[in-house]
């Protein structure tokens, strides 16, 4: 018998995403023996008796196929052909791997899981959930997506259910060994020395204090918070809708009434829709934009114009000159308006200001009123078609606007 001591470390009084029938099969193998039964020559796994084997499974026609299967892990430590363990950091790899590769299309996420660890969960999912947006990547429940691996599958575009495959199990589970009992039974006495008050909250070897349940009570509401959210933005949905599901199991049709699933489908369905997705989406880019269907002789006389006369890249230097010409415009309307109101020495003060001639307006509408002691009216001063314009041919401002209008449309 090989010992597993760090296993039982991860599965006992640390908070777990997965389905609890799967939880007390672990159990009942762990807690009479704290070890699992793995052959001797596959408990080192070496690079020399790895499997070689690709990350992922493509489909001819270029979808990567990633397998979440067996209780997930953080880290499988090599065991996980022999064991029915899933890494996350694995999973990551490939989700990284498969986004990037040219010859991948399209991702489907083929999941049979009741769960697993928390450690790594998260950002496994948002892993997922960052890959939807370089490639189409759907989900498919071919059989269980509980727990941690439904959070990973919530990260798809699309998730399917069969007529008995589920999903959900939106919930945290937190176990504590208590071996006092069978240590008095033995003969056994313990006694633990430590320092710091909360240091031997979660020891084995005594009943589960009221504090240290206390401790673990806040780090699963804690964690269920985590993943509550963490669902409810990968899916769209509020919060609430995913902390309605009270972690229930979801078959068939009742995933989707409960939104967890989008659609009925097999792995086959999935794969056929993701054809048609990448298929379309190839077909929308190598289409011309159009704004109006065109019919004909029409369009086949547009597509011979491009061709003879292809667009060309605007002439940037033109384009400032004639922005710096519209400028000297508004300038030396501002300058005749202010000459207009009996104003003159405003107009050096707004062009600093970068002035428009609407602002400008308004402030010589201000200004006019001031001096008069009356409400401001709509406008600066009447058309009456009867007043004297002044002459503004030798005003200096309206020189020096000239003279830089010519300089820089030149």
């Amino acid at each position: 018998m090989q010992p597993l001591p760090h296993l039982a470390t991860r599965i006992f009084d640390t908070p777990l995403l997965i389905a609890p029938q799967k939880l007390e099969v672990i159990l009942g193998v762990l807690a009479p023996r704290l070890g699992l039964d793995v052959p001797p020559s596959a408990a080192v796994v070496t690079p020399s008796n790895r499997p070689q084997r690709k990350s992922y499974e493509v489909t001819p026609d270029g979808i990567a196929i990633v397998p979440i299967e067996g209780t997930l892990v953080h880290k499988s430590y090599g065991i996980d052909a022999l064991s029915g363990l899933r890494s996350y950091t694995d999973i990551q790899a490939e989700i990284e791997d498969a986004a990037t590769d040219p010859g991948v299309k399209a991702i489907l996420l083929d999941i049979d899981s009741p769960g697993g660890e928390m450690a790594g969960a998260f950002d496994a999912a948002d892993t997922i959930f960052a890959a939807r947006s370089a490639k189409p990547l759907f989900a498919v429940a071919n059989n269980d997506a509980f727990s941690a691996a439904y959070l990973l599958g919530s990260g798809a575009e699309r998730i399917y259910v069969s007529r008995t495959s589920g999903a959900g199990s939106i919930g945290v589970i937190v176990s504590h060994l208590d071996v006092s009992g069978n240590d008095e039974k033995m003969g056994y006495k313990y006694t633990i020395i430590y320092a710091g008050s909360h240091k031997a909250d979660l020891q084995s070897h005594a009943p589960l204090s009221k504090e240290a349940r206390a401790v673990l009570e806040a780090e699963v509401a804690r964690t269920y918070q985590l993943l509550v959210s963490s669902i409810a933005r990968n899916r769209g949905l509020p919060e609430a809708a995913i902390r309605n599901t009270e972690a229930g199991l979801y078959f068939g049709n009742d995933a989707l009434n409960a939104k967890l699933a989008d659609r009925m489908g097999t792995r086959q369905d999935a794969l056929a829709d993701l054809r048609a997705v990448f298929a379309n989406r190839n077909t929308n880019r190598a289409a011309p934009a159009a704004t109006t269907p065109l019919k004909g002789n029409q369009a086949m006389a547009e597509q011979s114009t491009e061709q003879e006369h292809p667009q060309v890249a605007p002439d940037l230097e033109a384009v400032k000159a004639e922005a710096r010409k519209q400028g000297y415009a508004e300038a030396r309307e501002i300058v005749e308006l202010c000459a207009l109101a009996g104003m003159p020495s405003k107009a050096a003060a707004l062009l600093t200001k970068s002035a428009t001639p609407a602002e400008a307006r308004q402030v010589l509408m201000e200004a006019q009123a001031a001096e008069s002691g009356v409400e401001i009216h709509s406008h600066v001063m009447p058309d009456t078609g009867t007043s004297t314009k002044p002459s503004l041919e030798n005003n200096p401002v309206i020189k020096a606007v000239e003279r830089l209008a010519a300089k820089g449309v030149k």
